[in-house]
């Protein structure tokens, strides 16, 4: 459904709907999953091990997090949404703008670490500092699980129109990923001797991201206003966070056996 057919609700009524679905999206099991409880707790036989495992694992998926945000550009109907977007992707190819230098400050991030580097090589960083690094990488392969959940996310952002996309990278992503970093980061200075400069890419995405959840708002509140993108929106943010929720459901049990059945990274760790 193209976006210039008659709207059937308000502005008004859109930004409500938006904000539903946000409190829903908060609301859902993956952000307030077990795992990432027993994580920041330490409720694993090995939490060291489980809090490494899972980071490699999730490798799999923030990987292609550029990857899915172009495909999502690539649905947007206007010309202004995609231009929006393009500033996000710039970012997460390792822009940053005077005004966010001044917010990373703030949070003692020291704009060398991240100026020019892109997101996914900040990962990279972080799980070099772990014993994960290149040489490992190569030789090591992701679980089922991870390889799934990749590929059907990049699914939902690329198969199922402009709306969908929206709902799975902003409503089901962009807007509650700090929800999902800060027990992750809890768990990082517990458990794992890195430095800030090595964990940054969490502390970006757990202290620095409403902006990008703010334009993606906006966009999906353009969406909302069209009946028959609403269900699309929907749909794209439940894609997004029930395979979030399946992915921890199975590292969590990787992490209950890890020293049993994960004899690759048990080796690692030892």
């Amino acid at each position: 459904m193209k976006l210039n057919t008659t709207p059937t609700f308000s502005q008004e009524n859109a930004d409500a709907f938006v904000k539903y679905l946000n409190e829903e999206a908060i609301s859902h099991r993956a952000i307030n999953h077990p795992f990432l409880t027993r994580l920041a707790s330490g409720d694993f036989p090995d939490p060291a091990a489980a809090l490494k495992d899972f980071t490699f694992q999730y490798l799999a998926y923030s990987v292609d997090f550029l990857r899915y945000l172009t495909v999502t550009i690539s649905q947007l109907e206007k010309r202004q949404h995609r231009e929006w977007l393009m500033g996000n992707l710039m970012e997460e190819s390792g822009r940053v703008d005077e005004d966010d230098a001044k917010a990373l400050s703030d949070i003692n991030i020291d704009i060398d670490w991240v100026q020019g580097v892109p997101h996914p090589v900040l990962y990279m960083r972080f799980l070099d500092a772990i014993g994960f690094d290149h040489q490992f990488r190569q030789h090591n392969d992701f679980c089922d699980e991870a390889k799934i959940w990749r590929q059907m996310f990049l699914n939902s952002c690329s198969a199922g129109g402009a709306s969908q996309a929206i709902g799975a990278m902003g409503l089901g992503t962009e807007n509650i990923v700090k929800f999902i970093y800060k027990p992750i980061l809890v768990a990082i200075n517990k458990y794992l001797n890195v430095s800030p400069k090595e964990r940054v890419f969490f502390d970006l995405h757990a202290l620095l991201d409403d902006e990008h959840g703010e334009i993606l708002n906006h966009i999906a509140a353009d969406y909302a206003r069209y009946e028959g993108h609403r269900k699309g929106l929907r749909d794209g943010m439940l894609m997004a966070l029930n395979l979030r929720a399946g992915f921890f459901d199975s590292m969590m049990v990787r992490a209950e056996s890890i020293d049993t059945s994960i004899p690759a990274i048990a080796s690692s760790l030892a």
